[in-house]
């Protein structure tokens, strides 16, 4: 009997008739098994995760590869992807993740007229964190979606410089005119200096450190051929948001300076 069943006539292709493809096969898309790394579908980075090449087998012979000199399977991508692209057109992308990052990070400071043990907390342990990680997302995007775009180191820096001026500005500006009443302050001049200087120059060191935690993601991301991986950055964005977080305390002990 296990002879009989381990027969060769007892392949489908020998049953009932033979093999019978499913009719709906017939008006199926057609698709190429050996897409290039040119040519994935709309998630491009979820292709490449997802692919056969990403198999711990392979990816760990790839990345032996790569110690002598050649790219992994996501690195190879990278390098046709980037050689389409323009120098401009990278330039222009890396600027506009550069300006989102201010904007999108000043959500977080709408939340700062919080009053009482919250707002205390809020100020000085969420809104850290919720500010230091926005102000990097335009070139988190970029790597998580589009890291051809990527080409510099400076691109990490410069970003966060600029996100951090950008939501620096229009944070003071709503202290300015919008949180404080100048009725309150006594020192007017005084204060509105602390802000332009001191604040600034708080987001701007704050983003500059975290800045350097992304550029080590960007080059585990090469080094190691997979998806963007931002538990690199972690300790950089931890001290940034320590020293942000210590300064947002100072600062509450400060204001007494400035107001009746």
């Amino acid at each position: 009997m296990k002879e009989e069943y381990l027969s060769a006539s007892f392949e489908p292709a020998h049953r009932d008739g033979g093999f019978k493809a499913d009719p709906s096969e017939k008006t199926a898309a057609k698709t190429d098994a050996r897409q290039s790394a040119g040519r994935l579908s709309a998630d491009e980075i979820a292709a490449i995760r997802d692919s056969v090449f990403s198999e711990r087998a392979i990816s760990s012979r790839q990345h032996r590869k790569a110690s002598c000199g050649e790219r992994p399977y996501l690195g190879e991508w990278i390098e046709k992807k980037r050689a389409e692209c323009s120098v401009a057109g990278n330039l222009s992308v890396a600027f506009l993740a550069a300006i989102l990052g201010g904007p999108f990070a000043i959500l977080g400071a709408f939340m700062a007229g919080t009053r009482g043990w919250y707002g205390l907390l809020y100020v000085v342990v969420f809104a850290p964190v919720v500010e230091e990680f926005l102000k990097q997302s335009g070139m988190i995007y970029l790597l998580e979606r589009k890291p051809y775009r990527v080409f510099a180191a400076w691109q990490f820096v410069f970003s966060a410089l600029v996100s951090a001026l950008i939501f620096a500005t229009i944070e003071n500006l709503l202290y300015l005119h919008v949180y404080v009443r100048p009725a309150t302050i006594v020192y007017s001049r005084a204060f509105v200096q602390f802000r332009w200087t001191v604040c600034t120059a708080v987001h701007l060191g704050c983003s500059a450190i975290a800045s350097l935690g992304m550029i080590q993601v960007w080059k585990k991301q090469l080094a190691d051929g997979k998806a963007a991986d931002l538990s690199a950055a972690f300790g950089y964005f931890a001290v940034a948001i320590v020293v942000h977080g210590l300064y947002n305390l100072l600062a509450i002990f400060l204001s007494r300076l400035f107001f009746e």
